[in-house]
């Protein structure tokens, strides 16, 4: 298969992965141990309008990787996004969902109702910028339960050439950094392929193994320096 990872958006398929989103309790705690562990550097994200969560966006190009926290536990208890963070830490997992870039969320969602799948309402949602700019996107979550999910939700985004998180400037100890692998571990696992071969496809950017918790179990990184392993 091709690496879409780094592809111009004119270029990139129906669906990519974009972001792998890691629960954590303190922000700017968080982006130091990531920084001192794997010489990532984490940048100034935002809040998440009435889902009462924030985050900091480690930059991967047009992929990046999401530090998440909840900071506001009443806005947190109303958003499936805030239960899921908070039952992610309460887990102790590294963590909590990842999620798939299309250009029509709504060709996806018409797809997977064809195939007979139950989905929630399509979501909209937001965050401001710390220069004030608005980034806005559609989600399309295709599992509905509380517990972190090994499942992908969609995301669409509606922002201008140039706005996508992971294209934030960042300065990486290993240099340009690229997510090459999701590994996500389900009780079910061929069913659970069955499913994300219909997202995704067939695809080096995931794989699936038996495990006794559902869930993302592990991301691999590469820079110039190699592979990085966060588990």
């Amino acid at each position: 298969m091709p690496d879409f990872s780094q592809s111009a958006p004119g270029l990139e398929p129906p669906t990519v992965v974009d972001h792998v989103l890691l629960p954590v309790e303190d922000l700017d705690e968080a982006a130091r141990r990531i920084h001192e562990r794997f010489a990532l550097r984490a940048v100034p994200g935002g809040r998440h309008p009435k889902v009462g969560t924030a985050n900091q966006i480690v930059p991967l190009g047009l992929q990046y990787l999401e530090l998440i926290a909840v900071v506001d536990q009443d806005e947190a208890a109303g958003s499936r996004l805030g239960v899921r963070v908070a039952t992610a830490l309460n887990q102790g997992r590294t963590f909590v969902a990842w999620a798939i870039r299309t250009r029509d969320l709504d060709a996806i969602r018409a797809k997977l109702e064809m195939a007979g799948w139950d989905l929630p309402p399509v979501v909209e949602g937001s965050r401001k910028l710390p220069d004030g700019q608005v980034l806005s996107w559609r989600t399309q979550d295709v599992d509905q339960g509380s517990n972190p999910s090994p499942m992908p939700f969609v995301i669409e985004w509606r922002i201008p050439d140039g706005l996508h998180p992971g294209q934030v400037a960042a300065s990486h100890g290993g240099g340009a950094t690229t997510l090459r692998r999701v590994i996500v571990g389900s009780t079910e696992p061929d069913r659970l392929r069955e499913k994300l071969e219909l997202l995704l496809g067939p695809s080096t950017m995931y794989e699936v193994r038996g495990a006794d918790v559902d869930g993302v179990e592990e991301i691999v990184l590469e820079n110039a320096n190699g592979e990085l392993i966060v588990t």
